[in-house]
């Protein structure tokens, strides 16, 4: 009897370790599961904080993200350029500048270390001509948009933020047309563009005189509604299709041949497909580029779905690419030869 009790014990004891082995297993599996179901999350991304300056006599505002990026030294920095934005709602929304946000690019700049700076349209669109509405100061004087978004970038150097070298810059739509503006200038600090679903007026050819040609990509939808793929004639004048502002850049650059590559169908559902077509025999190696969204609307594309009725109104959205991730990838080949 004894003998049966001790084996029992025996028995016990290992049910009990085995218990506690299991138990142990069970705990590290669920911090296994933990830690993975947090790496499918989105990386957080700091609210940024907003900086201004006096020009022209007013407080021009921007929005800046992961400053910590240049906490031992110069950073890269990525100058991006919102689309058209309400007057009323733009100023409302001084203190934040939340509505000129763009998170995926926020988001981009965290993962892979660079500073994102967000300039503002003092009330929401850009100057990209005389004669547009809410261009103007108080005083009848027009906003100095270029002189504004250089003195913002002049700004980041004398603080020690902004690698000279890889200072870059992007924008959508009105934002988009304004980049080339700005990349026009002979006095342009940007290494790179990517020009995002926008357009470029036909009277900036004329005018366009760059101290050296700046490496450019365009992201195009060829359903766009807003700003047309094939260009259209407005009251201000012809906008150019976007296969000619991709002609006036290659010969900017001096190309002499293409290479096209239609890229994996990550949703089939979405209607649409991307073409990559770079162009070769540059003077700059891949200085000039395309994603040509067959199908795409002016919804710049990305893995966040947008809401049907913006699809109604703007044309079709791709979901095949992220469109701020292939922003940093095309700019961070580049740096600027001083």
């Amino acid at each position: 009897m004894l003998v049966l009790l001790r084996s029992f014990a025996a028995l016990g004891k290992k049910y009990v370790y085995k218990m506690a082995i299991d138990e142990v297993k069970m705990e590290i599996l669920k911090r296994v599961y933990i830690l993975f179901a947090l790496s499918l999350l989105p990386v957080s991304v700091s609210f940024g904080q907003v900086e201004s300056f006096i020009f022209q006599g007013v407080d021009r505002q921007y929005r800046i993200h992961n400053e910590q990026a240049a906490s031992e030294g110069t950073a890269p920095v990525v100058v991006h350029l919102h689309g058209l934005r309400n007057r009323e709602r733009m100023e409302k929304g001084r203190e934040t500048l939340d509505l000129i946000g763009w998170k995926p690019l926020e988001e981009t700049a965290v993962k892979n270390g660079f500073v994102l700076v967000q300039p503002a349209a003092y009330w929401g669109q850009w100057n990209l001509f005389t004669g547009l509405d809410n261009t103007r100061l108080d005083n009848g004087e027009e906003f100095d948009d270029i002189g504004y978004v250089f003195g913002v970038v002049d700004k980041l150097i004398r603080e020690g933020l902004a690698d000279r070298k890889r200072i870059y810059v992007s924008g959508i739509s009105d934002g988009a047309t304004m980049l080339v503006r700005l990349l026009c200038h002979p006095d342009s600090p940007f290494a790179a563009a990517v020009h995002l679903v926008g357009s470029m007026p036909e009277s900036y050819q004329q005018d366009c005189n760059p101290a050296r040609p700046t490496p450019f990509m365009a992201i195009a939808g060829t359903t766009d509604r807003i700003l047309f793929y094939d260009g259209r004639i407005y009251p201000y004048g012809r906008s150019l299709s976007i296969p000619e502002l991709m002609e006036f850049w290659r010969l900017k650059h001096g190309c002499t041949g293409q290479a096209y590559e239609l890229l994996p169908d990550r949703d089939p559902d979405d209607s649409s497909r991307v073409v990559s077509i770079t162009w070769n025999g540059c003077t700059i190696d891949g200085a000039v580029k395309q994603l040509r969204v067959e199908g795409g609307g002016h919804a710049v594309p990305g893995f966040n779905p947008v809401p049907d009725s913006r699809r109604e109104r703007w044309g079709g959205h791709n979901r095949d690419i992220e469109s701020a991730v292939e922003v940093w990838k095309f700019v961070n080949k580049f740096t600027m030869s001083l």
